[in-house]
């Protein structure tokens, strides 16, 4: 199926900048949970507040209503589990069950064996319109399975140095045979570079009386340079097309972005209840498209579905 992306902006809406990312001096980590929310919140309230509201106020929804917020904690893509079992003639294959892949992607999936130089080579993994992955993988390979070895997802299929870097693996395997072995998201750059696994914090505000739409981004654990962001209609479990296109976001050299502020003009329309979600990408806007499909620099880095009124 062809995933198409499309964009749709309310009339005459536009984006302006706010602060530039600026990063610190040494490798910095995202301040955790409340902090990270509370400073977000407070930031994007007094950007979005109508001249004289109080941000106390408990009266109908206005712009520092917690409807009108939501505080979002990016996870990072993909995400997903994979479980091993052997096929009819003794092959080991591996089931798995994947969302936050690149939609209608291809990847090669291979397992390390420790102490051996052969890595066995699995049938390839794709995904669906939506970015899904369900699926049983085929193996030729009839040897044990030992404790150790571990399962990787690489970024496409052929061996160059972008494809072949991974974007999730599994732990060493303590239990090979246990089921499920839960996939952890990895940023690696095509040089080898790793920087560990991304995520983030991020706040969205809605304000009627300005026609408003304030995004704040702070993120860690991505490749340095510039990364297209979106707010889509879906779910980053089922993703769907492009709703507003936020200025691509800079990571520093330590692969750091740091509280950027990000306001869309003329919105007419609240945030809705669900139905969006906000997704940072590997590559920049540039990149990610190429006729109106996604290129393998589509790859979803954090997500977060916006639920307004709490932190998701």
């Amino acid at each position: 199926m062809r995933f198409t992306v499309s964009i749709n902006r309310p009339s005459g809406a536009g984006e302006s900048r706010g602060c530039p990312p600026h990063g610190p001096s040494r490798r910095a980590r995202i301040r955790s949970g409340a902090a990270v929310a509370a400073l977000a919140a407070a930031s994007v309230l007094t950007l979005a507040a109508p001249a004289g509201a109080s941000t106390g106020s408990t009266g109908p929804a206005t712009a520092n209503s917690p409807a009108n917020i939501a505080l979002l904690s990016l996870r990072p893509m993909p995400a997903g589990t994979v479980a091993f079992h052997r096929g009819r003639h003794g092959q080991l294959t591996v089931h798995a069950a994947m969302f936050g892949l690149t939609p209608g992607s291809s990847h090669q999936v291979i397992l390390v064996i420790p102490g051996s130089f052969r890595a066995v080579r699995f049938s390839t993994l794709t995904a669906n319109s939506v970015g899904q992955a369900d699926s049983t993988l085929q193996s030729g390979y009839t040897g044990p399975l030992p404790r150790g070895s571990r399962l990787v997802i690489r970024m496409g299929v052929s061996d160059g140095p972008v494809s072949s870097t991974p974007i999730a693996l599994t732990r060493r395997l303590r239990h090979p045979w246990a089921w499920p072995h839960r996939l952890t998201a990895v940023e690696v750059s095509s040089r080898g570079v790793s920087y560990g696994t991304p995520h983030g914090r991020a706040a969205v505000v809605y304000n009627a009386h300005h026609h408003t739409l304030t995004v704040v981004i702070s993120a860690s654990g991505l490749t340095p340079g510039e990364h297209a962001a979106h707010i889509h209609s879906g779910s980053c479990q089922s993703q769907g097309p492009v709703l507003y296109m936020i200025k691509d976001l800079v990571a520093n050299r330590h692969g750091v972005i740091n509280h950027v502020v990000r306001v869309f003009t003329n919105v007419t329309m609240p945030i809705p209840a669900h139905g969006w979600y906000l997704n940072i990408h590997q590559g920049t806007s540039n990149q990610i498209l190429h006729n109106g499909q996604p290129t393998i620099f589509f790859r979803p880095l954090i997500c977060a579905n916006i639920k307004p009124g709490a932190v998701s």
